[in-house]
């Protein structure tokens, strides 16, 4: 967590303040981003954006104990604004980056998983997606959710169990079938 005086500082105008807010917040921003629009050149404008939005605006910064809320706000913005802009839902044509450390087999298998849930990821509405990606990915908490998204906590609860239901049945079928090869797999190395 960000040290409260480091946020006051940069709310003052301390440009070295602003570094490390940058530094500390930077991989968390790019992931839900990311994860938002399925897109790696999209997240790091959006990232890039967000960023120059957060230090142009740092006089409407209110509340310092409420600053990732507000962050994350101004992110979200960034993102829905970039999917208002194609007027589409983005495919993901890229898996996320790989550990260099791991055996070829296991970075397929990592990376067919990954493709796998963020093809299902991306076929959910944006509304849907964000407090997906807020809560599972960014490990956030409903209130904070519920700050980045203007909503009641009994709001983003109620979201997040139909975003949840619906992934779940769009998944199904395929998790069904990839059991089923699985099972045939093991069975026919006996």
């Amino acid at each position: 967590m960000m040290h409260r005086d480091t946020i006051e500082a940069f709310k003052s105008g301390d440009d070295l303040a602003f570094v490390s807010i940058y530094n500390h917040y930077k991989t968390g921003i790019y992931s839900f981003c990311l994860k938002m629009l399925m897109s790696r050149d999209l997240a790091l404008d959006a990232v890039q954006d967000t960023f120059v939005r957060v230090y142009e605006n740092r006089d409407r910064l209110m509340n310092t104990g409420a600053f990732k809320s507000w962050l994350y706000t101004i992110a979200r913005n960034q993102c829905l604004n970039r999917i208002r802009k194609l007027k589409r839902e983005v495919p993901l044509d890229e898996a996320c980056e790989l550990r260099s450390d791991q055996s070829p087999i296991g970075e397929l298998e990592k990376s067919e998983r990954i493709e796998f849930v963020n093809r299902y990821l991306a076929a959910l509405s944006p509304s849907y997606r964000e407090v997906i990606v807020l809560r599972e990915f960014q490990n956030l908490s409903y209130e904070e959710i519920g700050a980045i998204t203007r909503s009641t906590i009994s709001a983003v609860k109620s979201r997040l169990f139909k975003a949840r239901r619906k992934l779940a049945s769009e998944m199904k079928p395929a998790m069904a079938i990839m059991e089923a090869r699985a099972a045939e797999n093991v069975s026919g190395t006996k």
